[in-house]
């Protein structure tokens, strides 16, 4: 790609000036305010997740022959680079991300003669294909890495908890009755209770009713047996026309740490319905439905369902990322996996200037010069009207939700 913002110009000795300054700033705020700076560290994180990303490019443009010219880091002027053989590395004024440059990634680029055969266009379908999958690629591993690191340091945090017989909070009959958080519950009705769906069960089939509970309970680090008597009510709070018993008591969910091996073996899975999230979350953002609930939070007075389903804004992602941190590492590491699996996923939409859409093209020129035994070039010129409308949508995502993070931020998920 070619950078867009080249042509601005900008004094390089006062680029540098304000990139020392930040840097400077972002040490003493660490030393300061260790919360604050681990959200600007969540925040840089998704700056290397897009380097990354690019340098995936780079490694199989590389592999393959092709010519890559910068390899650079941000947009706009340079401020500091270095010429290593053919490529131009290094940094550039505005750091929004970053971009490495192959020649001849379509027909309306202009190629020396000598470099058309180390052009994008002029190798065959496997390299192709390598460097355009190359990027989603690397942010399906760097979540694959992620996903390892949290279940074998913290457990399966993917899937449900394990449920356990153990009250977790009481409230309603149960709180007047006098049970009491931790007590683990043995028996409902004289049912023995051996797993907390046999309690519910139980509970449920009795509404209305004064039902002994036996708990096991720790008095000064002694267990004992208590019966108690809970007048249950009629239906859920909230439900009243579902007619079932209810005491007002949750269990204590604990989550399965599967071990380093079993944790080799799972992390691909958990990718794996990660990105099926993915993929339904994007089918709902752009269906019909989707469209018009987001643009609900446009209207006087937006349903709350319509407020917190609904893509972010960078704004709103560091607004995750403070939660996030806030939250405790682990939060942090899902916040970013989920992050990688969705841009690796989102990226791969079928469409210029997506690379799923160099995907695509290559796909299409493999097929068809098959069919008609000799070499088809796509002509990018007559795809530039849905490559405009793609961007056209981008950037209205871009801006509407800046607008909605400033003016009603989503909740706190975490």
């Amino acid at each position: 790609m070619r950078d867009p913002l080249e042509a601005i110009e900008i004094d390089k000795r006062r680029a540098i000036t304000y990139v020392v300054l930040a840097l400077a700033f972002g040490a003493v705020l660490t030393i300061a305010r260790p919360n604050v700076a681990g959200t600007i560290a969540v925040i840089l994180s998704f700056f290397v997740m897009i380097m990354l990303h690019e340098f995936g490019h780079f490694v199989m443009a590389k592999r393959a022959g092709m010519k890559v010219t910068e390899f650079f880091v941000g947009f706009g002027p340079r401020v500091w680079s270095v010429k290593k053989g053919e490529t131009e590395y290094g940094l550039k004024a505005f750091p929004l991300g970053g971009y490495c440059r192959i020649i001849g990634m379509t027909n309306l680029e202009e190629v020396e003669p000598g470099d058309e055969p180390r052009a994008y266009r002029s190798k065959r379908f496997g390299p192709k294909m390598g460097v355009a999958l190359a990027g989603s690629a690397m942010h399906f591993l760097i979540a694959l890495v992620l996903v390892f690191v949290v279940l074998a340091a913290s457990g399966d945090w993917f899937s449900d908890p394990h449920v356990t017989t153990v009250v977790d909070s009481v409230s309603g009959p149960s709180a007047k009755a006098a049970m009491h958080p931790g007590d683990r519950v043995l028996s409902v009705d004289g049912r023995v209770v051996h797993s907390w769906d046999d309690a519910v069960a139980a509970i449920q089939a009795r509404p209305g009713e004064t039902v002994p509970i036996v708990v096991e309970r720790s008095v000064h680090g002694v267990a004992q047996r208590v019966t108690i008597d809970v007048d249950l009510a009629k239906a859920r709070p909230g439900e009243p026309g579902v007619r079932v018993g209810y005491a007002g008591i949750s269990p204590v969910g604990s989550v399965v740490r599967p071990g380093i091996l079993a944790s080799v073996a799972l992390a691909p899975w958990r990718e794996v319905q990660l990105g099926g999230s993915s993929i339904a979350a994007l089918g709902h953002i752009f269906s019909p439905s989707g469209v018009h609930r987001y643009l609900e939070n446009f209207s006087k007075a937006p349903p709350k369902s319509a407020q917190e389903d609904r893509p972010v804004s960078v704004v709103g992602f560091g607004r995750l990322a403070s939660q996030a941190v806030a939250a405790g590492w682990v939060q942090t590491f899902l916040l970013l996996i989920l992050i990688n699996v969705f841009i690796g996923i989102f990226n791969l939409i079928p469409l210029l200037p997506f690379d799923g859409g160099h995907a695509a093209i290559a796909i299409y020129e493999w097929i068809a010069s098959g069919i008609r035994r000799r070499r088809v070039q796509v002509d990018v010129a007559k795809l530039m009207p849905v490559t405009f409308l793609v961007l056209a949508v981008l950037a209205f995502l871009f801006l509407s939700t800046l607008f909605l993070d400033v003016k009603s931020p989503i909740a706190n998920p975490f």
